[in-house]
């Protein structure tokens, strides 16, 4: 894979870096009386073959920056480089290509003080892209530059510094949202993103935070779901799946809040900060590993595949009613008596949690209310019950803290978090039926019907 491409560059450039507007004067152990009184641009403006460095100069804005300061030495791209670039980029002239971008590019082949190719030092060096460095190195007698830009034409002095002719224009490295993904080894997900074709977008646009899957986040959720890696980059909503883990802008770990966020899909997912203060996601994915930089945003890594629900809390608790080990076939035959279906059947715009009595709770509500079922409990009182049963917010169990109240649909009465022995007023949490996630909301199983004050 290219670890560098121009059309990234100069779309993302400003993203991250800050050009310097202004050269400043530099005095270097290597500075030399110079034997040819002109200065570096009419230097290289008398060599045919840096025509197209001149005019790259020029349209830039840079001749008087570095006419009156200095010393420096330039490594120019002769006119061949520059045509390729050209070619490259696809654009007719070097006028094509926006001003501020192609000065940010040209600082990047400017290095301080007047060097001698006898004297260019190896390894990272400054340039006066603020920043970034340029890699150089010595093969036998050959001067070359970021592993493959070599040096044609050395000491071309100037009165204010040296020119040193290349084969290629210089291009920064490259560290892409998609470099970050492969430079980290998630396989994975970066085969499912060339099979989305969501490869240029990540390396070529931006700024994004990408919340990032790692390989063990892809196994749990196959496993989960019976599925192989082919089904998997097989499905036609492959690219959906993806979006839902970007989000538009930098957004730092710090940053994070608990509440909605819109992914690339549009829809949102919901960060929930635990007590502990780490981070998650849609209540069943954890961040693992946060603010690793790229060009063109950052990247948060994650321990599972995030999904954005598709259905309401209603059609997922009449799904658990003919599952293959029934539940809640109660609640919901209780919430249809009382005629608060409906309420749970809508979309993101809601935000409700509801604490769902097991088929057990009911029964032993029954027991209590000396009833034989349902059809004994009038659909007045049920209504009471499943709303003090209901909160109206969107609560995964990472967003309770202990001794906190929580509203619920009577007005005036609340319900008590007590996490040290994971109950909702004297209910205790199930966990294997915590954070099933709907459009409208959250719910998690109980173990007691919650009964609201007469």
């Amino acid at each position: 894979m290219m670890k560098f491409q121009p059309a990234s560059f100069f779309k993302n450039i400003f993203l991250i870096l800050i050009f310097p507007v202004a050269f400043i004067a530099c005095n270097d152990v290597h500075d030399l009386p110079p034997s040819n009184e002109q200065l570096l641009i009419e230097t290289a403006a008398e060599r045919e073959n840096l025509s197209l460095f001149v005019q790259a100069i020029d349209h830039a804005g840079l001749r008087q920056a570095l006419s009156d300061q200095g010393p420096f030495t330039i490594f120019a791209p002769n006119d061949e480089a520059f045509l390729e670039t050209l070619r490259f980029l696809g654009a007719s002239s070097i006028q094509n290509i926006p001003r501020d971008n192609l000065a940010a590019l040209l600082v990047y082949h400017v290095i301080p003080g007047r060097i001698l190719s006898n004297q260019i030092p190896t390894g990272d060096v400054e340039t006066f892209l603020e920043n970034i460095v340029l890699n150089i190195s010595r093969t036998g007698g050959n001067i070359v530059l970021n592993d493959s830009v070599r040096v044609i034409t050395r000491n071309i002095e100037a009165r204010n510094g040296m020119i040193h002719e290349i084969d290629k224009v210089l291009f920064p490295p490259s560290n892409s949202i998609l470099d970050v993904i492969e430079n980290n080894g998630f396989s994975s997900l970066l085969n499912a993103i060339f099979q989305a074709d969501l490869d240029e977008e990540l390396a070529n646009e931006g700024p994004f935070t990408l919340l990032a899957p790692n390989n063990t986040a892809f196994t749990r959720f196959l496993n989960d779901n019976d599925l192989t890696s082919a089904e998997l980059l097989a499905l036609p909503n492959l690219g959906d799946i993806l979006k839902t883990h970007l989000l538009g802008g930098i957004i730092p770990a710090a940053g994070l809040e608990s509440g909605a966020y819109i992914s690339a899909t549009e829809d949102p997912i919901f960060i929930s900060i635990a007590p502990n203060g780490a981070i998650w996601i849609n209540g069943n994915t954890r961040v693992t590993s946060t603010n690793i930089g790229a060009d063109n945003g950052l990247v948060h890594v994650i321990d599972y595949i995030i999904f954005s629900p598709t259905k309401p809390l209603s059609e997922l608790i009449l799904e658990f009613t003919t599952a293959q080990s029934p539940q809640f076939m109660h609640l919901y035959a209780a919430l249809e008596k009382s005629g608060l279906t409906a309420s749970l059947n809508r979309g993101f715009e809601d935000n409700v949690t509801l604490f769902a009595p097991t088929d057990e709770a009911f029964e032993a509500l029954f027991v209590k209310l000396g009833v034989s079922g349902l059809d004994d409990i009038p659909a007045e009182t049920l209504s009471r019950i499943l709303q003090y049963n209901l909160s109206p917010q969107r609560l995964f169990s990472q967003d309770l803290r202990e001794g906190a109240t929580l509203p619920t649909l009577i007005s005036g009465q609340t319900l008590t978090v007590n996490l040290a022995q994971l109950q909702i007023n004297e209910s205790g949490l199930i966990s294997d039926f915590l954070n099933i996630h709907g459009q409208n909301g959250v719910l998690h199983g109980i173990n007691k019907v919650l009964i609201p004050e007469d």
